[in-house]
């Protein structure tokens, strides 16, 4: 199924959003692995303090695996969905001022103003495609970019489309054998308006560096860039964070 074939996705809408809700108990080990991966590439140590912003960051779920493993970082989480706002206010309470919750619309470039200052790392899983035009993607890549420290980064795991429209039915073909164990194989593209190629041409045209897609199964991409030098913290000092 290509997930444009779903449901309508109405995320202002209160009883769609508890309905999505109750349905993600059984997506547990695909997004608990996603959280994961954005998780892993953040270049910070797990008790050195920082500002993250997460964009269109839902109920805060991949956000409460995050701040209990950086446990000295602050977040700023921005959602255009009322209801999820709320739902995340009641996830994060224990973080107490650690988060702030945001309800801004990223349709907009007038949400940068509400995020309150500079952030060290943004991120974002299966969110910014639903902005629909590629041309706005582009403006928020740019804008994410102009709100980050000097070593900043962004990473955004998304829907992409396919390099070639002739491969969409790909993933439908592969899954079949199951050992392969394809966990986004049958998907085509999320509604996406941007292959991974395109993608990453809108992150370098934004100012972004070393930018690279991290990972890639079919339709599904971890891809991300920095502002300026990279650095890793285990990796300072040999050479290797250019």
């Amino acid at each position: 199924m290509d997930l444009r074939d779903r449901e309508r996705e109405l995320w202002f809408d209160d009883e769609y959003v508890n309905k999505w809700l109750a349905g993600q108990p059984d997506r547990t080990a695909e997004r608990t692995r996603q959280f994961a991966m954005i998780r892993s590439v953040i270049p910070r140590r797990s008790d050195e303090p920082f500002r993250y912003l997460d964009l269109g960051a839902g109920d805060g779920w991949m956000d409460e695996m995050l701040l209990s493993h950086f446990t000295q970082a602050r977040a700023v989480l921005l959602d255009g969905s009322p209801g999820m706002v709320r739902h995340a206010r009641e996830r994060l309470a224990p973080f107490g001022d650690r988060v702030t919750v945001v309800e801004a619309d990223l349709d907009s470039s007038g949400w940068t103003e509400a995020i309150g200052g500079p952030i060290d790392a943004a991120v974002s899983t299966i969110a910014l495609h639903n902005l629909g035009e590629g041309m706005r993607i582009r403006r928020v890549y740019a804008e994410i970019f102009g709100l980050l420290t000097e070593g900043g980064c962004f990473f955004n795991l998304d829907y992409v489309l396919p390099a070639h429209p002739a491969l969409r039915p790909l993933g439908l073909w592969a899954d079949r054998d199951r050992d392969a164990n394809w966990l986004r194989a049958r998907y085509g593209g999320g509604g996406s308006p941007a292959s991974i190629e395109e993608q990453l041409v809108w992150l370098r045209a934004a100012g972004y560096t070393a930018v690279d897609c991290l990972w890639k199964e079919f339709q599904m991409a971890l891809f991300g860039g920095f502002k300026g030098r990279v650095v890793i913290p285990e990796l300072e000092g040999a050479n290797r964070g250019r």
